[in-house]
C-alpha cells in the first residue's frame, strides 16, 4: 500500500515537503532559460527575451491554472478521459479533504508546462512581437500541452503504462521543440542571419554559462522530483536518478569538447561556448526520458551522444537556413528524440527478463516501438497546433516586427529601452541613445 504520492503510508507529509522543494529547484529553470537565451540573442533583444520567460509564467501560467492542469490531471473515472481531463479546472480544492495532493501536483505540473512554452520563446526570438507572443503562451501552457501530457503520464491515458518518458523528454522537450520549429518557419530568419558574415555576434556568453549552470541545477529537481516521492523505497532510485542526471550533462559537455579539440585547428581556437553549452544541455535532454530506469555509465554513454546528435540538428538547421537563435530544437527535439530512442534500448525495468526493458536488456522492443509512436505523435500535435496558433495570429494581427523595428531591437521597440552600441545584423553601426526611449538617427 502507498499513500497518494506513491511513497510510504502515512508519510504524505514527507512526500510533500520533497515535491515543494523540488518545484523550488525547478522554478529555477525559468532564470536559466532566461539568462542563457538573453546571452545568445543581440544586445538589442537581451531584456525582450528575458520578459518573454516571465509571461510565460506569469500569462501562461494563469491559463494552466484555469484549464490546462484540469485537462491533464482531472478525474479519469470517465472513459472519455482517456484523451482529456473533466475535472480539477480553475484549481481550489478542500486542503483538509482527499483531494489535498493537488496543490502539490498542480505547482509542480505548473513548472513542466511552463518549461515547454518558455522552450518556444528563445526559437522565435529578436523577430517576434510580444503580443502574438503572449497569445500563443496562453494557448500552449492552457489548451495545447496539457492534453498529450494526460495521454502519457496519467492512469487512463492511451499512452499510460506503454511509453516510457520519465521526465518529459518527449512530452515537454520534444513538444517544445516542435512548435518552437513551427514558429520559426512562419516568422523566417532574422535580418542579415543567412547573409553577408552570417552570424549575429551573441549578448553576453557570461549570460549564456550561467544559464546553463541555472538550468543544469534545475534539472537535478527535475528529474528527482518526477519521482514524486522519496518515503518507502522511492529514495533508493532517486540518489541513482540524480546521478544519472549529473552524469548525462558531463557526458554531453565532454563530446562537444571532443569535438572542438578535433575542429580548433581548422577554427583557430580551442572552444565555442555555445556549442560547448549545447551539448551539456543537450545530454540533460537525454537522459531525462529514461534516468530511472538507466545505470550510471550508460547516462555518461547516452548524454556523451546526445551532446553530438545536438551539434548534429544545429548544423542542419543552419543547412536549411531555418533561424533557431539559441539552438531550441537541436536540444530540446534532436536530443528529445534520441533519449527516446536510447530508452528503448537501454532502459532496465523490473529485472532482466521483463518484456518492456530496452532491446539492449533483453526486452523485446516494446517499448522502442512505442516510444517512437510516442515522438511521432506528440511531435505532430505540436508541430500543428502551435503552427495553427502562429500562422492564425500572423494573418490576423502580424507576428514579426517591421525591418526598421528588428533593426531598432525588441528592447528598444517593446519596452522603450536604451539602445546599445555595437553593430546590427545588417552591419549598421548603432550608436549611444542621447535621450530615453528615443532612437538616435544614426541607429536606424
Amino acid at each position: 500500500m502507498v499513500n497518494q504520492f506513491g511513497g510510504a503510508l502515512g508519510q504524505d507529509g514527507a512526500d510533500a515537503a520533497f515535491v515543494i522543494i523540488c518545484t523550488f529547484i525547478v522554478f529555477t529553470m525559468q532564470s536559466g532559460f532566461g539568462l542563457l537565451e538573453s546571452g545568445m540573442v543581440s544586445r538589442k533583444s537581451e531584456a525582450n527575451v528575458m520578459v518573454k520567460n516571465m509571461m510565460d509564467v506569469t500569462i501562461g501560467g494563469i491559463a494552466y491554472w484555469f484549464v490546462g492542469y484540469g485537462l491533464s490531471y482531472g478525474p479519469n473515472d470517465k472513459p472519455s478521459t482517456a484523451m482529456s481531463g473533466e475535472g480539477f479546472f480553475i484549481v481550489d480544492v478542500d486542503q483538509n479533504g482527499p483531494n489535498a495532493y493537488v496543490y502539490i501536483s498542480f505547482i509542480f505540473q505548473l513548472s513542466f508546462a511552463t518549461a515547454a512554452t518558455t522552450i518556444v520563446s528563445g526559437c522565435v526570438a529578436e523577430r517576434i512581437k510580444l503580443g502574438p507572443y503572449i497569445i500563443f503562451a496562453i494557448l500552449n501552457t492552457g489548451l495545447i500541452y496539457p492534453i498529450p501530457c494526460r495521454w502519457v503520464w496519467v492512469e487512463g491515458g492511451w499512452l499510460y503504462g506503454k511509453v516510457h518518458d520519465f521526465a518529459g523528454s518527449c512530452v515537454v522537450h520534444m513538444a517544445g521543440g516542435a512548435s518552437a520549429l513551427a514558429g520559426s518557419l512562419l516568422l523566417g530568419p532574422r535580418l542579415g542571419r543567412f547573409t553577408g558574415k552570417g552570424k549575429i555576434p551573441m549578448a553576453s556568453p557570461t549570460n549564456l554559462v550561467l544559464g546553463t549552470f541555472f538550468l543544469w541545477w534545475g534539472w537535478i529537481g527535475f528529474n528527482s522530483g518526477a519521482a514524486f516521492a522519496v518515503t518507502g523505497n522511492k529514495w533508493r532510485n532517486i540518489g541513482r536518478v540524480a546521478t544519472v542526471t549529473m552524469n548525462g550533462a558531463m557526458g554531453g559537455g565532454a563530446s562537444v569538447v571532443l569535438l572542438n579539440v578535433l575542429l580548433s585547428k581548422k577554427r583557430g581556437y580551442f572552444c565555442d561556448i555555445g556549442e560547448f553549452c549545447a551539448g551539456i544541455l543537450g545530454g540533460l535532454v537525454s537522459i531525462t526520458g529514461g534516468v530511472n530506469v538507466f545505470h550510471p555509465w550508460e547516462g555518461l554513454l547516452i548524454g556523451f551522444i546526445g551532446g553530438l546528435v545536438t551539434i548534429g540538428f544545429e548544423r542542419l538547421l543552419d543547412k536549411l537556413k531555418i533561424d533557431d537563435p539559441v539552438g531550441c530544437f537541436a536540444v530540446h527535439w534532436g536530443a528529445g528524440l534520441w533519449a527516446m530512442i536510447a530508452t528503448g534500448f537501454f532502459a532496465e525495468m523490473n529485472g532482466k527478463n521483463d518484456r518492456k526493458n530496452g532491446v539492449f536488456r533483453g526486452g523485446n522492443g516494446e517499448t522502442l516501438g512505442w516510444n517512437i509512436l510516442c515522438c511521432i505523435v506528440i511531435s505532430a500535435w505540436h508541430f500543428f497546433l502551435g503552427g495553427m496558433v502562429f500562422g492564425a495570429l500572423r494573418l490576423v494581427v502580424g507576428i514579426r516586427l517591421s525591418e526598421e523595428d528588428e533593426i531598432k531591437g525588441s528592447d528598444a521597440v517593446e519596452h522603450g529601452i536604451l539602445e546599445y552600441s555595437g553593430t546590427t545584423a545588417l552591419g549598421k553601426r548603432v550608436e549611444p541613445v542621447l535621450e530615453f526611449g528615443k532612437m538616435n538617427d544614426a541607429s536606424v
